[in-house]
């Protein structure tokens, strides 16, 4: 598994005078001996883990008493881990190391002690038990529980928070006995002798994942048969136990976990695993374990739902179990029931921001239903169930929080009205007053106001970056990997305080003019969710731009965003230069040697009832002598300047296969027919003809701003192409800018632009 991510993790967080900081957890290995003539039980577990990047106290838990602990292979006083109150309510301890260690840094956790009835919140149908009877006989029970704290994994064994997943090699022994005894579990079980067996949980299992009971065999019934599911082709092994002479009848009870299991995956995409492992413990309820159920009749169909959400993907942290809960009580009326949130109600909050919180909210079934009903009436059941299937889909066996469903509804549904459900019937916010003024600066020199007359197009407050590093420096973004977004996000100090806010990112792949909210905006590549920025406050975010999504070598991509809070959403139908909560970089940066040049295929769109709009060639004031042309098929688009027209000359076409120098694509070649973004470059004429052959060029003057008026009609669009040489002789490493901008007919406002920057560099004389 690739390491955790440690943003859903809890924060670094001091408490008693120690800095407990998240790990992750590499391997949990375990030995029981349970012995039936001393009816007793004896654990030996070592822990192996890697400090996260914070250095500190590691934080971990355990809900047993160590009787002697070591740290690599040293003895160590188990004082050193004891539990601590986070103040996340009751039963809700850590367990820290008195220790510092570095960041990165890996160890290993040695544990000794008596395995007996947890420390833990024992409420519930069905508890942790590890209990002895004539026979001597034995029964555990892992038990586990979502609405009562420290009943995952920590109960019986050294565990991390449920952020992380990591793989279990358990072997168990039963001692002192000869009546056989059966194991029912979602791991890989390894017979080692009578009464002795070795279970695997693989690496992509989390805390809560994990399933054991150990019951004598003649208390057990067993059936087994397999289904072949619709979508994954799968076939999977169905495993159905119950209490011998229990109501349950086996062969129908498989016919059901068949029918739903194909339903199910049919409805949400491919089932997590080969195995379906159902107990029918004789209790009521059930709770849900990867790819398996302790359950009764009645909760079996709840219960199966969980191995897509709440197992198959996992809720980050306990704050976030609401939605899983919420959403299986919804699927479980139907999933066709669609209710109009009611903002004159008060808030409702399922998702808390307390980082240590042990426990699913108790409103998760009912509140968490109602939430979801509500997002049906907004987005329709069926765009509903389909943007919950991509959840699924994209985060499949990984951990999935609050904040990252509500970027993807977001982000996949393009309903900003998302944001405001989530601030109030989510996280539980009320209303704010006064309300927050979020935006982002147009230019250097913005600051703030909603409408901003001078250039727009090439935003400071957003950038694109390799990798998620926090640098602040723009970047071209790298074909074949994922890159990242990043946006500064400032509040105005005569706003209030912003509580929830959602930054989305959105990728035009043509340099283009006039962008309208929300239509080019939403929905969007990317969206991040953020909390807490006071006024005068501004704060970094970054969103993940996934490598599916960027454009190929050649295009131009320009980024938009948008910031939606409570309270404080752009407008229908505004521009960037009309609402501060709109921003673009429309930004294009190539590599040029000395007499090549560069064509930007640039879309114009005329939104007014004029005939004509104005064009205008920004020259860089240091280099005056630097060669730009406009380029276009027809003629007639320049209606003043027909003398100064000219054929577009290219090149004789030598295919030089040594480069593309848009930027690193990883060796990555541009698909061979351009889009309407594709950038197009001097030693690759034939792109050239296909996308403007028979063009004419305009040559524009040597001046620092050049209008050029150009017909364009109501409602109408084109594509005219910027031309810029790099000069002969140019020295290698400069690097200069050129704009191009449109305004309305008559000079008046700017209504869109790009920047193109060219770096000098030095022919390759190799090639």
């Amino acid at each position: 598994m690739p390491p955790p991510d440690f943003s859903i993790a809890p924060p670094p967080t001091a408490v008693d005078g120690l800095l407990a900081v998240p790990i992750n957890i590499h391997h949990v290995q375990a030995v029981v001996m349970l012995d039936g003539a001393t009816s007793t039980a004896q654990a030996d577990v070592t822990m192996t883990y890697e400090v996260g990047p914070t250095a500190g106290n590691p934080l971990f838990d355990l809900r047993q008493t160590i009787d002697q602990a070591w740290l690599d292979g040293v003895p160590i006083d188990p004082g050193l881990l004891a539990a601590h109150d986070v103040g996340a309510g009751s039963f809700s301890t850590i367990r820290i190391l008195d220790v510092v260690q570095a960041v990165g840094s890996v160890h290993a956790l040695r544990f000794v002690y008596a395995l007996g009835t947890p420390q833990s919140q024992l409420g519930g149908a069905y508890p942790p038990v590890l209990q002895w009877a004539a026979g001597p006989r034995v029964r555990w029970s892992f038990g586990f529980s979502d609405l009562n704290a420290g009943r995952y994994l920590e109960a019986w064994f050294p565990s991390n928070l449920i952020f992380d997943q990591f793989p279990v090699d358990l072997e168990i022994q039963l001692a002192g006995t000869i009546a056989p005894h059966s194991l029912i579990t979602n791991g890989v079980v390894t017979l080692l002798g009578a009464n002795h067996w070795s279970v695997q949980f693989p690496d992509h299992f989390a805390p809560l994942s994990p399933l054991i009971e150990l019951r004598a065999s003649d208390t057990v019934q067993q059936a087994t048969d397999s289904v072949v599911l619709p979508v994954s082709g799968t076939i999977v092994t169905i495993e159905a136990w119950k209490l011998t002479g229990g109501p349950d009848n086996l062969t129908t009870r498989i016919n059901d976990a068949k029918a739903l299991l194909i339903t199910n995956e049919s409805d949400y995409g491919p089932f997590l695993g080969n195995r379906f492992v159902m107990f029918f413990h004789g209790a009521s309820g059930g709770m849900e374990y990867a790819g398996a159920t302790t359950t009764s009749a009645g909760a079996l169909a709840h219960e199966t739902f969980h191995s897509w959400f709440a197992r198959g993907i996992t809720p980050a942290s306990q704050a976030d179990a609401w939605w899983d809960e919420g959403f299986a009580t919804f699927h479980d009326a139907g999933a066709a029931d669609a209710e109009p949130f009611d903002f004159l109600d008060p808030p409702i909050e399922l998702c808390s921001r307390l980082s240590f919180q042990r426990r699913t909210p108790s409103n998760a079934y009912s509140d968490g239903s109602r939430f979801f009903r509500g997002v049906a009436a907004q987005l329709g059941v069926v765009l509903l169930r389909s943007t919950m299937r991509a959840l699924y889909e994209a985060h499949r066996g990984n951990p999935v929080s609050t904040t990252m469903l509500e970027e993807h509804l977001v982000a996949c549904t393009g309903e900003p009205a998302l944001v405001d459900a989530f601030h109030r019937f989510a996280f539980g916010f009320s209303d704010p007053s006064p309300a927050p003024r979020l935006w982002l600066r147009d230019a250097p020199g913005h600051g703030g106001a909603d409408v901003w007359g001078e250039a727009f197009w090439n935003s400071p407050d957003l950038w694109v970056r390799n990798t998620n590093d926090g640098g602040t420096t723009h970047q071209s973004p790298e074909f074949g990997q994922d890159n990242w977004f990043y946006a500064r996000v400032r509040n105005d100090a005569a706003g209030g305080a912003c509580q929830h806010f959602v930054v989305t990112f959105q990728v035009k792949e043509f340099a283009g003019t006039q962008f309208v909210y929300p239509e080019d905006f939403l929905p969007c590549v990317s969206a991040r969710a953020e909390f807490d920025l006071l006024p005068g406050e501004a704060r970094v975010v970054s969103a993940r731009w996934p490598r599916n999504r960027v454009p190929v070598p050649g295009t131009h991509p320009c980024l938009l965003a948008s910031i939606e809070a409570l309270a404080d959403h752009p407008a229908a139908g505004t521009h960037v230069w009309e609402h501060a909560n709109l921003a673009q970089k429309n930004l294009t940066v190539v590599d040029l040697v000395p007499g090549e040049f560069v064509i930007l295929p640039i879309v114009l769109l005329n939104l007014t009832e004029e005939a004509r709009v104005v064009l205008e060639v920004w020259r860089d004031p240091e280099l005056p002598e630097v060669e730009i042309a406009l380029v276009h098929r027809s003629k007639a688009l320049f209606v003043s300047r027909r003398s100064s027209l000219r054929p577009l000359m290219v090149p004789p076409f030598r295919p030089e296969p040594r480069h593309n120098r848009l930027m690193d694509c990883g060796g990555l070649e541009p698909r061979a027919q351009e889009r309407v973004g594709g950038i197009l470059m001097s030693d690759r004429p034939d792109r050239i003809m296909h996308r403007f052959s028979d063009a004419v060029e305009l040559r524009v003057e040597r001046d620092r701003q050049v209008r050029v008026p150009v017909a364009l009609g109501p409602g109408a669009s084109t594509v005219v192409g910027l031309k810029v040489t790099a000069p002969e002789g140019m020295k290698p490493g400069t690097t200069f800018t050129t704009h191009l901008a449109q305004r309305y007919a008559g000079g008046r406002q700017l209504v869109g632009g790009v920047a193109l920057q060219v770096r000098v560099r030095a022919r390759d004389r190799s090639a």
